[in-house]
Parts: structure tokens; sequence; C-alpha cells
């Protein structure tokens, strides 16, 4: 069996709360099971109290009309929760290095980071490869005590210029590579999701995907060099979680 496989549909929970009247969304797209299993883990009740801060495509009615251009940006859905505190989801699909760039400068940015920085109470990594971390996180960040955020790796086919088929294993790889590690900041403490004991080389990710096709093997090295030294400073500042990845 493939590994990179997701075989969940009986272990997730029923409800179907994201269900558009139109299809919403290109072949394979990863933004669109990642907003599917972010309305799975609240409900239709909490979902109807939030509002989409930056769209994600059509799903919204106020999407309608929408420049097709306009299509390719991260999208942030908000929450309220108690005493004006605020649950905010970025769904990432790496736009300004996707369909509008080259991909040289995506391993930059650290949103997570910022909102750590900022004082945010509840912090955390997703991914839609990971369905179960993904639910159980955001179910943990809108229960948090303070605001809380969450930030997505939403796989793009079109942006990133990979096979439709391959939308969950692009995804994974990111977390193999510890391009993208799963982890979550709560209570001042820092706790690795999914610990990877013997990483993927950065070029098992970055080979698949056209948006990098401009890459040179210096810049290679430069990011994997940049990859290994972030995630060794922060695997050396968590504790570690139950999950292991070798």
């Amino acid at each position: 069996m493939d590994r990179y496989a997701v075989f969940v549909p009986r272990l997730l929970p029923r409800e179907e709360c994201f269900l558009p009247d139109a299809p919403v969304s290109c072949k394979g797209c990863g933004e669109a099971l990642a907003v599917r299993l972010v309305y799975k883990a609240l409900g239709d009740g909490l979902i109807r109290k939030g509002s989409w801060k930056v769209p994600w495509k059509q799903s919204v009615p106020e999407l309608k009309g929408q420049d097709p251009g306009e299509r390719f940006s991260p999208s942030l859905l908000r929450l309220p929760k108690a005493d004006k505190q605020v649950l905010s989801i970025c769904f990432d699909n790496e736009a300004c290095t996707g369909a509008e760039g080259t991909g040289k400068e995506f391993w930059k940015k650290n949103m997570p980071a910022v909102a750590v920085a900022e004082g945010v109470a509840y912090v955390a990594t997703a991914s839609p490869g990971y369905p179960f971390d993904l639910i159980e996180k955001v179910k943990r960040a809108y229960a948090a005590p303070g605001d809380a955020y969450i930030h997505i790796l939403c796989p793009c086919p079109v942006g990133w210029a990979f096979d439709a088929s391959m939308a969950v294993t692009i995804g994974r790889l990111a977390i193999d590579t510890c391009i993208f590690p799963l982890y979550e900041v709560a209570q001042d403490t820092c706790l690795m999701s999914v610990s990877v004991a013997k990483p993927r080389p950065v070029k098992d990710y970055i080979k698949f995907q056209g948006r990098f096709k401009n890459l040179t093997d210096t810049d290679m090295e430069e990011l994997q060099k940049m990859v290994t030294i972030a995630y060794a400073r922060l695997s050396s500042s968590t504790q570690q979680g139950e999950k292991k990845h070798g």
C-alpha cells in the first residue's frame, strides 16, 4: 500500500458542512480538502459564525464575479470565540511563489513564528495530508483560551505545477523533508506533532513541482542548508509528541 495514500473516510466525522452549490476548485486542490476538514472539525453551527477576511475562491457568496487572477491567494477564515477572542485559520497555497513567482523565496515565510512572537495564545501548523492532526488542532485552537492561529499548507496543482493526483503526496513530502514542520505552541510550550527522524532530501519535494524549475544547484544547496538548520533549531526547542515519522 502506498504510504502516502490517506484512507480515512470512515474515521472522519460524517457530517459534511462544506457543500458549495457548484464546483469551486481545480482537481486535486489541497485548499479545498483543507477547508472541508476544517468545516468538519468545527461543525455547521460554528462555521456559520465565521467570516472569510480573505475569501476562498467561489466558496462564499461575495466571491462571485471575482477576477480569475485573484483565485491564487492565501485565504483567511476568522471565527469569534468567547471574550472577543478570535481563531484565525490561514489556508496557504503559497500564491506569491506559485502562480505568480519563481519559487525562490518561499522558504523564508514563517507566519506561525510571527504569531508566536506577537503573543497569540495558541499557534499551530497543519496539513490536509495529516487529516486527524489537522482536525484535532482546529478543535484545540477553538477551545484554547485566548486568540488562536492555525497555518495550513495547501498544495495547489495549478499554481505549483504538479500532477493533481499527487496533492496528498506533495503535502506529506513537505513534512518528510522538513520544509513544513508540524507543531503547535500553547502556554509557552512548543510541541512537535510529527517528529521526522530521517528527513528526506529537499529535492524530493522540489522535483515534482514545475514552479521550481528555475532553481539552480546552488539554490538547492542553499535551501537544503536553511531547512536543515531551521528544523534542528525548532526540534531542539520543542518537546516531542507521540507521533513519529521516520
